[in-house]
């Protein structure tokens, strides 16, 4: 009998047919007397349910309804409702609600699925149940890690994981809260373990969101930034509220010059919207020359100037919809007056700006369907971007290539940090020094802080500290100057099969190679070599040598990461 009306309640209303009810009752070995036990079982349940509800012969079967629904509730169908209810608060980023919802969902259940019924039901119907189960659970996991709860995880997790060894949603949760508990080793092992029980059980890798977890946690790269959002604008006459340009800018004279005229505009077209990329990896002082241009250009945009950290260093940085949140939260627009949509947004934020002279930095932009939602696309306002990639799809946009520094500039920005005397005194060790940096700026910067931090040391005593490509960017670190941070989220990034080839690359060392011999180190044929080489370039990974056609080299700080890397990879 429970077997006769688990099925009926599993159908949700519709016919049940015989076959179907003698396939869940007996399966094959049938009795004799098939139908009348089936007739019985249902006159049985109608004693049983009086008047809450109604089995009604239906051919080609039976059907269950409820007639009394405000007295009576199936707790599957509570599950699946406070479920789904949950599950869009969650997308939602309502993640305490997401968490009270899924948490009220799981307590409909009370020991497994289906107790009490045939083997031949419960081999049915159970999995999908169970699943059903198992993702509202995962769900709610995933809100409260939202929440900050990681350490209270661990150990239902590790309950989890115990009991479902190839599901991978809680490897990753569990990677996630103990991380997040600081215990990134544990989580390291997690990954590994996690990956040798796949390959040797389903002969199977892990998917690319747990490779990217790893690596995220492996690297320190964070999965999901905040946008960052500055306003600078005139508050009176007189200079805006711009933060101080370094004192020791340096170089840097054509691109500044170029960027400021685009987005001047072309004589007879001023109050036309302009658009400027400057690209180039990172540390190479792409933000640094906005913000200078930014100065500049006050009187060409005097009511206000916003810088968007959009956040393209991460793994996963904010979509154009949050960004718009916090652009019109900024312009002054009620949080009531934005609506859901982000092309509602997109709308919104043009009308907000027409009229305007309002100059918009985008910082650290990801791809061009993150920016161009962005573009205000009104007379008079300019876009000025800053990426790692050259936004090659965004039209109308006029494109400057940041690279290192000229062998000069890294004098003059060293000389201008520790002084020009102690550069002099040692000029052959200071150039030792910016080519160990690679022209990088920022490498450049922190050298020329710890130098002056450390006014008894001799510049040759930096140099030969830095020598060692395994522990140069250890020693490229100074306050909140980090030259491994700033690099690595441009390795981290890479797809898994670019990031092998970088690493197979390092073999080479930082000087130049051809691409046959990139070709037969990576296995590829020629053609496809240079695509992956190409690729690397445009990560600015690799620079193809001026000098020589068809020949690349991986530059010094590339290289050392790629060492950095491979080691940290055998550790973890």
């Amino acid at each position: 009998m429970r077997t006769f009306l688990a099925s009926l309640l599993l159908a949700r209303g519709r016919v049940v047919s015989d076959a179907r009810l003698m396939q869940m009752l007996w399966d094959e070995d049938l009795p004799s007397t098939t139908q009348a036990q089936i007739q019985t079982y249902a006159s049985r349940l109608r004693s049983l349910l009086g008047a809450e509800a109604r089995i009604t012969r239906q051919p080609p079967g039976y059907r269950f309804e409820f007639l009394a629904r405000d007295r009576v509730q199936l707790d599957l169908v509570e599950f699946e409702t406070l479920a789904a209810q949950g599950s869009t608060a969650l997308a939602e980023g309502r993640h305490a609600e997401a968490s009270r919802l899924l948490r009220d969902a799981l307590s409909r259940w009370n020991g497994p699925a289906l107790g009490g019924v045939t083997d031949h039901l419960a081999t049915v119907e159970q999995p999908s149940l169970e699943e059903a189960r198992l993702t509202a659970l995962e769900s709610c996991i995933d809100a409260e890690l939202a929440l900050g709860e990681h350490q209270r995880l661990i150990t239902d997790l590790t309950a989890l994981i115990a009991a479902e060894p190839l599901r991978e949603r809680p490897r990753m949760q569990l990677m996630s809260a103990l991380h997040g508990s600081g215990r990134t080793a544990d989580a390291l092992a997690v990954y590994q373990d996690f990956r040798t029980a796949l390959a040797e059980l389903v002969g199977l890798d892990p998917s690319s969101e747990l490779r990217e977890l790893h690596q995220s946690i492996l690297t320190s790269v964070p999965r999901t930034p905040r946008a960052t959002i500055t306003l600078w604008t005139r508050r009176q006459e007189g200079d805006p509220a711009l933060p101080p340009e370094p004192s020791d800018f340096t170089g840097r004279a054509a691109e500044t010059e170029r960027a400021c005229a685009v987005l001047s505009g072309s004589p007879g077209q001023a109050e036309l919207p302009t658009a400027c990329v400057v690209s180039g990896m990172n540390g190479v002082g792409k933000t640094t020359l906005a913000q200078r241009v930014t100065r500049l250009l006050t009187k060409r945009f005097p009511d206000r100037q916003l810088l968007v950290d959009l956040g393209g260093r991460h793994a996963s940085p904010p979509g154009a919809g949050t960004v718009l949140d916090g652009l019109l939260a900024r312009l002054g627009v009620p949080a009531d007056r934005v609506p859901e949509s982000t092309a509602a947004k997109v709308e919104l934020y043009r009308r907000t700006l027409a009229g305007t002279k309002t100059l918009l930095i985008l910082d650290d932009a990801h791809d061009e369907r993150q920016v161009r939602p962005l573009l205000p696309s009104v007379p008079g306002c300019g876009v000025l971007i800053t990426s790692r990639s050259l936004l090659a799809t965004l039209e109308g946009t006029a494109r400057i290539t940041l690279g290192p520094f000229s062998p000069a500039e890294s004098m003059q920005l060293l000389g201008r940090i520790i002084g020009v005397d102690r550069t002099t005194a040692e000029h052959r060790t200071a150039l030792d020094i910016a080519e160990v940096c690679g022209h990088l700026p920022i490498a450049i910067r922190v050298c020329g802080s710890r130098l002056a931090s450390r006014p008894h040391w001799s510049l040759r005593r930096l140099a030969d500290r830095l020598r060692d490509p395994a522990r140069v960017l250890d020693e490229l670190r100074v306050g909140d100057l980090d030259v491994r941070e700033r690099l690595l989220p441009s390795f981290a990034a890479l797809s898994d099969d670019l990031r092998g080839a970088v690493l197979r690359l390092s073999a080479l060392g930082p000087g130049t190679f051809h691409v046959r011999t990139a070709a037969e180190l990576l296995r590829l044929s020629t053609v496809d070599a240079f695509d992956v080489l190409d690729e690397l370039v445009a990560a600015h990974l690799l620079r193809p040598d001026p000098r020589a056609v068809d020949h690349y080299r991986l530059p010094e700080l590339v290289h050392a990461l790629a060492l950095d890397q491979e080691q940290l990879c055998k550790v973890g």
